[in-house]
């Protein structure tokens, strides 16, 4: 325990309430939203209906990924800005970066899970 004198407390109270609240605020969480490790792939919305329906990856940095559903029950989507967006914001033409799951199922297209869509140009 910390011994604190009578005197200081009306200092280290709103000085550790600073220190607390601006160590919470930090840049608002949109950081933890993406990994730190780089993308998987990158590329270009379109249109998913020839793929079975939703936005599909085109253009993709890697063909292995090209064709790809980019949404999942978990994908977590991140504005150009880092805050959350929806899967409504992934519209034809709109560049993107993913991050995937492990393991992918090995079809045409490949089925991945997406853990994160980030929109990089709108």
């Amino acid at each position: 325990m910390v011994a604190v004198s009578p005197a200081s407390r009306g200092v280290v109270a709103p000085a550790v309430l600073a220190a607390v609240l601006l160590t919470a605020c930090g840049d608002g969480g949109a950081t933890s939203l993406v990994p730190d490790e780089p993308a998987d792939v990158s590329g270009v919305v379109v249109d998913g209906a020839v793929f079975g329906g939703g936005p599909a990856l085109a253009q993709a940095s890697d063909d292995y990924y090209e064709g790809m559903a980019l949404v999942t029950d978990e994908t977590v989507v991140v504005a150009a800005d880092g805050s959350e967006a929806d899967a409504s914001d992934l519209v034809e033409g709109v560049a993107v970066e993913l991050w995937v799951t492990e393991f992918c199922a090995e079809s045409y297209p490949v089925q991945c899970g997406v853990e994160v869509v980030r929109v990089v140009e709108p």
